[in-house]
């Protein structure tokens, strides 16, 4: 049985990186031949995850500095206990990625790099003169070394193509569990036929990759075009990444306390919690898919989505919803574009629906991803 792991030290968790992994490693357990088991570092289990998860291969480590790597895998590396054929490593910018790429290198153990965001300007201006000295010491490095790169949208490349990257590169978009419509919540809503309309972002909480100091800004332009007794809501689900309190900051500084709500992660599945919303939005400066909107659309959610965002060429192929530039005058115009149409929202969110489970689903990610790894890994 040849062996391809997907290496993500904090596996399991609720971003769309470890969301990845969780859906195509499931996927590939109903394919013969090969094994995809994700390899986690974490130290402390995960009480929500059970069942949900592919094959595990565990190795806790609390590290002792960034470029740190549990001596227990390396180890089983060493001694033939674990047998790699490949491995896939995710995200850029990361010390333990780079320390992951020298181990296997030593080792002849070839590997795919996903750095699942593009290496867009708004990224790298964002603490631009660490990033600057971590790519030319160790990002770089990671690439010119990788058996090739997966992307998940074409576009992508150019940026890598202009830094002088010539490692080959593949792009496989990212998918769905169809089967993951019966999380829809018994109390989901008809999009656009309520008293009331809720909107919802979920991910973590992260102003600059994300663009939610765009999205709040862009809300109130939105709010300040109503009557004012439209009962309109917006609600930030995830995990704060730092950037919590400077939000909330910003909703009282215009006044709109009254209209957000902020309710940090939420146990409930995606699928779950976007079926509980009108509309579902994400007005990233830059992002590689957009995982989230894939699953808003599963449950059936209109979606707003940043044009910067991978996943917006499938929105507007299955005309499910709205693009906008990642600008505060773009989001409030798309806002009002989806308030005066929504009496049509339930109808371009069944678009999306059909498309997603026709076009985007794990299982065709799974079989794509397969033929690349017999091509790259020779297997």
């Amino acid at each position: 049985m040849k062996r391809v792991a997907h290496i993500l030290s904090y596996f399991p968790g609720q971003e769309g990186l470890t969301s990845f992994c969780r859906g195509l490693g499931k996927a590939f357990e109903e394919v013969e031949g090969l094994e995809v088991p994700v390899i986690t570092f974490r130290g402390k289990a995960v009480k929500d995850s059970a069942g949900m998860d592919p094959p595990l291969l565990k190795f806790p480590h609390h590290k002792r500095h960034p470029f740190d790597l549990p001596r227990s895998f390396l180890s089983a590396l060493d001694s033939g206990e674990l047998v790699l054929h490949g491995a896939v490593l995710h995200g850029t910018y990361s010390p333990q990625v780079y320390a992951l790429a020298r181990a296997l290198k030593k080792r002849k153990v070839p590997y795919i790099f996903m750095p699942h965001d593009p290496y867009a300007l708004d990224l790298t201006r964002h603490r631009a003169l660490r990033k600057f000295v971590y790519w030319h010491l160790c990002e770089k490095w990671v690439i010119q070394n990788a058996a090739a790169i997966q992307l998940l949208s074409s576009e992508h490349e150019g940026a890598l193509r202009k830094m002088k990257v010539t490692t080959p590169a593949f792009t496989i978009s990212n998918g769905c569990d169809p089967g993951d419509v019966q999380y829809l919540a018994s109390d989901a809503r008809i999009p656009g036929q309520g008293d009331d309309f809720l909107i919802q972002y979920l991910g973590r909480m992260d102003r600059n990759h994300k663009g939610l100091d765009l999205l709040i800004r862009g809300y109130a332009l939105f709010l300040s075009q109503l009557n004012g007794g439209e009962k309109v809501t917006i609600q930030l689900s995830g995990n704060d990444w730092v950037d919590r309190p400077y939000l909330e900051n910003l909703v009282k500084k215009l006044g709109i306390e009254r209209r957000v709500k902020f309710t940090g992660r939420l146990k409930d599945h995606s699928v779950t919690i976007h079926s509980r919303a009108d509309l579902s939005v994400l007005c990233s400066r830059f992002d590689g898919f957009g995982l989230t909107i894939v699953e808003a659309m599963l449950a059936g959610r209109p979606v707003l989505v940043s044009t910067q965002a991978g996943v917006a060429s499938f929105v507007e192929k299955a005309q499910a919803g709205v693009l906008v530039d990642p600008e505060e005058s773009s989001i409030a115009a798309g806002l009002m574009k989806i308030w005066r149409e929504r009496k049509m929202l339930a109808v371009m969110g069944k678009r999306g629906q059909d498309f997603v489970r026709g076009e985007l689903t794990w299982e065709s990610v799974a079989h794509k991803s397969l033929t690349t790894y017999e091509s790259v890994f020779k297997l």
